[in-house]
């Protein structure tokens, strides 16, 4: 490792051309998992060890491309995870996300257009039930669900393009388009008695739009639809159940250079049933200080329910991130993130809940060294007729991360 290090202080950073830089990772991660399995002991067959320490290598290539049309960062990679006590589980995991920013382009051809299209794909059997943070990263929402279902290989992919046209100085009409997919595997380990927990493949088409007035140079309203169509089908090929999602919402938002502020307040119906659920989100963002950052989120949402129970299922869900960089080389984050989920029809022995914190002491070593410990704390609590369950899991490690920016 030593020597691995020196070799890549001596290589410089990678020019392709001189608006596109690409940018080589390598990472190597040890940590402790109280429960590899996802699921609590007693689901677990007898003798089985649920504890393990797990090592994970990998590397990736960061590509970022500016010009005066086009802003794009595409990122992708690959792990080796190997299992100490489980080794039969061991596995190899893979992502790849794109941000592609097109303003300057859809504004040669319209004056105030925006564009902005994005990929978030990974295959993993221990995808995160949370992805939050304190700073200004863009994230995928669509697993924002707090749901962490029991171990399996699993594909997620989802892809986005949203933008705005101007129709007048002060008016434009928002809009995009969303295509989802999940596929799950088998479930390591699943003996007799599992009748009563599924995953179901699920693909999701929605779309969305509306128009938004500006009301000053900071602040504009808007108003929303949204329409989400749900098809599943459990593994193995059963028939197809199809969920219809439909969302009228009026938004008010709020943004400054330290601090950003919006809230979104409607109505879901959900076919079939003819459902009707007051939903919305709220969210904070400041920067109080250079080196402080702080995000705080509320949500009440309609989501694809690809767990337990297939159709739509009512997410509601808190979030606080904090960042703080003491100074250049060292920096604490940590987030806690509840999640309650109701299954419908919404009643109170049909919901899954989830508690999760998370820590993170990042030092830069040198330039493009990063060594950082890492600490998290989930508690689930599944409470449905046929397959209730709690139990926590925590992890603890260490990773080490080198990056030629």
């Amino acid at each position: 490792m030593v020597a691995a290090v020196l070799l890549w202080e001596a290589l410089p950073a990678l020019s392709v051309h001189a608006q596109t830089i690409v940018v080589p990772t390598a990472i190597v991660r040890s940590r402790y998992d109280s429960n590899v399995f996802r699921r609590p002991t007693q689901l677990l067959a007898p003798g089985t060890q649920p504890q393990d320490f797990v090592t994970s290598m990998g590397g990736g290539v960061d590509l970022v491309h500016k010009t005066r049309d086009i802003e794009a960062d595409v990122r992708m990679g690959g792990t080796f995870n190997a299992l100490v006590v489980n080794p039969n589980l061991n596995y190899f995991a893979a992502l790849l996300s794109a941000n592609i920013g097109l303003d300057g382009w859809v504004d040669r051809y319209v004056r105030g257009a925006r564009l902005n299209v994005t990929e978030n794909l990974r295959y993993s059997p221990t995808l995160p039930s949370f992805l939050a943070g304190a700073r200004d990263v863009p994230e995928d929402d669509s697993l924002l669900q707090g749901v962490q279902g029991f171990r399996a290989n699993t594909l997620y992919s989802v892809t986005e393009a949203k933008g705005s046209y101007p129709l007048s100085r002060d008016v434009s009409l928002e809009g995009g388009y969303r295509f989802g997919l999940r596929r799950v595997g088998r479930i390591p380990g699943a003996e007799s008695g599992f009748a009563d927990l599924v995953y179901f493949n699920t693909m999701t088409n929605t779309w969305h739009g509306g128009p938004r007035y500006q009301l000053t140079r900071n602040d504009s309203v808007a108003a929303l639809y949204k329409q989400m169509f749900i098809s599943q089908e459990r593994p193995g090929g059963s028939r197809t159940v199809n969920t219809n999602v439909i969302n009228f919402a009026a938004e008010y938002e709020k943004a400054y250079q330290e601090w950003g502020f919006s809230i979104q307040g409607g109505v879901t119906f959900v076919e079939p049933g003819g459902q009707v659920f007051p939903t919305g989100t709220l969210e904070v963002k400041t920067k109080p200080d250079r080196d402080t950052a702080v995000r705080l989120a509320l949500s009440r949402e309609a989501r694809a329910s690809f767990y337990q129970q297939s159709g739509a299922v009512i997410s509601n869900i808190g979030r606080l991130g904090v960042s703080h960089r003491f100074y250049e080389r060292l920096t604490l984050d940590g987030t806690v993130a509840y999640a309650l989920n109701q299954y419908l029809p919404i009643s109170s022995d049909q919901t899954y809940q989830n508690l999760t914190a998370t820590s993170r002491l990042a030092y830069k070593l040198t330039r493009n060294f990063t060594g950082e410990i890492f600490g998290l704390y989930q508690y689930i609590d599944s409470n449905r007729s046929g397959l209730a369950y709690q139990f926590p899991r925590f992890e603890l490690g260490f990773m080490l991360t080198m990056e030629w920016k």
